[in-house]
């Protein structure tokens, strides 16, 4: 009852928020994240869609990254993006195709790179070049049945890179939820909110481990001037159908637009999981983070972010450690985007790391922090295409 009290208050709160910030006049928000993750929540349907639409796209994320500490396996500790550091790397390419009607849409979507040797390293290797793969029906402009392998919708920033703000992702969405296989339920209301209901093998699994499935939750708001993302999951993260090991798990964030140039995204992400131990005990963890954007002009901008992730009881595997205190981390980053083009831009990144414990390797041993310059070249292609229907001559 607590618990159910607990959550009551938050939908509550959650929803005086957003009315408020309604009524105080702002403008509508663009979505955020991965093109792949908008579709979940594709709320722009309108009579264009009745003619038959193929899409294209072409990305990829030429990256050089400085590691300070110089790790000897050139890899990046507790992150994917960049994975591999003191060398030129492809941090993340795709290859999408799609085909919409008003009724229909099928995506397929084939990835590579350090982000995905990463995010992937327990799945088969045919199955780990697959970025999307998923069909979805519309019933009509509310609702809609989706099922493959998609796009998670927990996270603000996606693999996408051009589309966060930073070159690096917070460690926080590295080690969320990325993708799904399963089925979702979208319902989109005339109002700025819109729901989705997912059944799914587990936490980023592709390939199941036991015989229970993750049940999530997403909740969204795009009002005027203020966007509201809450995911939420249970899962069991067990291994061995006789082993519970629930895992509750909440991801919020928000965006506000502060006039035309500036940008406020803070996110937060809790979650709970049964003890292996003690089935009767419960170990939390919990991240935060804060980002700021400064658009100068339609080239230029810059942003700022401070993270933390505390993790005693070491639930999320990626920042397993070993240490007394867990993964106990703090970070800042500053990032310059400049864009050349529609389809080119140039990318920096200065980003610093610290961990309670010695956790991060260098040659010469292990340190307590790291920090990381990162350049980045990013290339985007994309082309929509409609499709006339054929004439039937008698």
């Amino acid at each position: 009852m607590k618990n159910i009290c607990q959550k009551g208050t938050f939908s509550l709160f959650l929803v005086l928020f957003v009315s408020v910030s309604n009524a105080l006049g702002f403008n509508n928000l663009p979505a955020t994240g991965d093109t792949t993750k908008t579709q979940v929540l594709d709320t722009t349907r309108t009579k264009e869609t009745d003619k038959e639409e193929v899409f294209f796209r072409v990305y990829m994320d030429l990256n050089y990254a400085y590691d300070f500490n110089h790790p000897g396996d050139h890899t990046r500790p507790f992150g994917s993006n960049p994975n591999h550091v003191d060398q030129f790397d492809i941090g993340y390419s795709f290859v999408e195709i799609g085909y919409k009607t008003q009724k229909f849409r099928v995506n397929a979507a084939f990835n590579s790179g350090g982000v995905v040797d990463k995010m992937y390293e327990n799945e088969p290797f045919m199955l780990k070049r697959i970025r999307e793969m998923s069909g979805e029906f519309y019933f009509d402009d509310r609702i809609s049945l989706e099922g493959g392998i998609m796009p998670a919708f927990y996270g603000f920033e996606g693999f996408i890179n051009k589309e966060n703000w930073f070159v690096s992702r917070a460690v926080m969405t590295d080690f969320a939820p990325d993708f799904d296989l399963g089925a979702r339920l979208h319902f989109r209301t005339k109002t700025p909110w819109s729901f989705v209901l997912q059944l799914a093998n587990g936490w980023q699994t592709l390939r199941e481990t036991n015989k229970n499935k993750s049940v999530g939750v997403l909740v969204r708001y795009e009002g005027k001037k203020v966007l509201v993302n809450w995911g939420t999951m249970r899962t069991n993260e067990s291994k061995i159908d006789s082993l519970d090991l629930t895992r509750y798990y909440s991801n919020f964030f928000m965006q506000f637009n502060v006039g035309k140039k500036l940008k406020i995204a803070p996110l937060w992400d809790f979650g709970i999981q049964k003890d292996s131990l003690n089935s009767q005990k419960f170990n939390f963890w919990t991240s935060a983070c804060l980002n700021v954007r400064y658009e100068w002009n339609s080239k230029l901008a810059t942003s700022v972010r401070g993270e933390m992730f505390y993790d005693p009881h070491q639930i999320i595997p990626e920042v397993f450690t070993g240490t007394p205190n867990g993964f106990k981390y703090f970070g800042a980053s500053f990032g310059l985007d400049y864009m050349f083009s529609e389809h080119a831009w140039f990318r920096f990144e200065a980003r610093y790391a610290h961990s309670k414990d010695a956790v991060y390797h260098a040659r010469s041993g292990l340190l307590y922090q790291d920090l990381v310059f990162i350049g980045s070249l990013q290339f985007d292609i994309q082309n929509k295409m409609k499709i006339q229907p054929l004439s039937v001559h008698h």
